[in-house]
């Protein structure tokens, strides 16, 4: 990029001018041969990302419609829910608010979902669940959790319990294995790790998520998996007119991530943008995530020293770099950094050294 960034905030991120720019093409029907072969673009390289042989999607709407959507498609009774922040918390919100039994397996806002705690939960229960949800990444604290130990308890567990899986903040963040640790539904969205401006959200199914989708009879209809499996079947589309110059945008991008960076590339380089952030944070802020557990797209970090993380975020702006706020309960204790997207090791290096000057002058 020719300019530092200077937008440092978990979502929307910022966005390449490239990817801006495809946005800008003349507008064309969502049926005609020209989005066809959008969609076609789209459709294999999503199966990239996610690293999977089985269905990928995209839907126009946000990354909490498509956890509704997994849950309407997914859950005919009853569901565990994991949470350790505000966004795994939605997963309950919208189980509660369908009126399926919901029970909730509980970590300190900053902890990381414990394995062993899930597999005790679990095998405590005397009825199976139809899901477990897991957020991969909690953008609210800065914590990932280790999906793919999570996936293999419940499957010890059940083979019948599907595992639905938010990794609005992970995706083209950090690694995630669809078919190889066994899930059932992820969900993205494009805004986050994907680096695309709001308006998409992408998905992953399972075949055994698709029978069970199958056998709901209370799903809707806009979020229904097997309309999605239906059109991309017979035309290679999608169900309902779609935000067409996001998709534009979002078929650039995946070319950009698989083929021109390389998603491992993408992945290292999340990783240094976070290493870079703690080690220069170290002596002014805590991380609120648990150790070996600090999210390579997000940091939620609780100043020292009495220092008030409203003041800090207002004194980056003073100097032209945009960081976040805290989120949810602890809002008033903390301050966000997001390092994801199309950002550099650059871009976060120029914005920590501003940092530093906020803390030398809070001191």
């Amino acid at each position: 990029m020719s300019d530092p960034c200077r937008y440092f905030i978990p979502g929307p991120v910022w966005v390449r001018s490239e990817v801006l720019a495809e946005m800008t093409r003349p507008m064309v029907g969502h049926r005609s041969g020209e989005f066809r072969a959008v969609m076609a673009r789209i459709f294999p390289d999503l199966k990239a990302l996610f690293r999977t042989t089985q269905h990928a999607f995209v839907a126009s709407c946000s990354g909490t419609g498509l956890l509704e959507a997994a849950i309407v498609n997914c859950v005919p009774r009853s569901v565990l829910v994991t949470t350790c922040g505000a966004f795994s918390e939605r997963w309950y919100s919208i189980a509660n608010r369908l009126g399926l039994e919901v029970d909730r397996l509980e970590l300190e806002w900053g902890q990381a979902v414990d394995p062993v705690r899930l597999a005790d939960h679990l095998a405590s229960r005397r009825h199976r669940y139809d899901a477990v949800t897991i957020t991969h990444n909690e953008t609210s604290t800065g914590v990932i959790n280790d999906v793919e130990a999570l996936a293999r308890v419940v499957r010890e567990h059940s083979s019948d319990t599907l595992v639905l899986v938010d990794a609005v903040s992970s995706l083209a963040s950090a690694p995630l294995e669809f078919d190889a640790w066994g899930l059932d539904v992820c969900v993205a969205s494009s805004q986050k790790g994907i680096g695309v401006p709001p308006g998409a959200a992408v998905f992953a199914v399972s075949e055994h998520a698709m029978e069970r989708s199958a056998s709901e009879k209370f799903k809707g209809m806009y979020f229904d998996f097997l309309e999605f499996r239906k059109h991309f079947d017979e035309s290679g589309n999608v169900p309902y007119t779609p935000a067409v110059p996001v998709y534009y945008a979002l078929a650039a991008q995946l070319e950009h991530i698989l083929r021109a960076e390389g998603l491992e590339a993408r992945w290292a380089r999340h990783r240094a943008m976070r290493d870079a952030v703690l080690a220069k944070t170290a002596a002014h802020a805590d991380p609120l995530a648990s150790n070996g557990h600090e999210s390579p797209s997000v940091t939620t970090l609780v100043p020292k020293h009495g220092r008030s993380p409203r003041a800090i975020v207002d004194s980056m702006k003073s100097r032209g770099f945009t960081v976040s706020g805290g989120y949810g309960r602890i809002k008033d204790d903390t301050f966000r950094i997001g390092h994801m997207g199309d950002l550099t090791l650059t871009d976060v290096e120029t914005m920590l050294a501003a940092l530093e000057e906020v803390f030398d002058e809070s001191r």
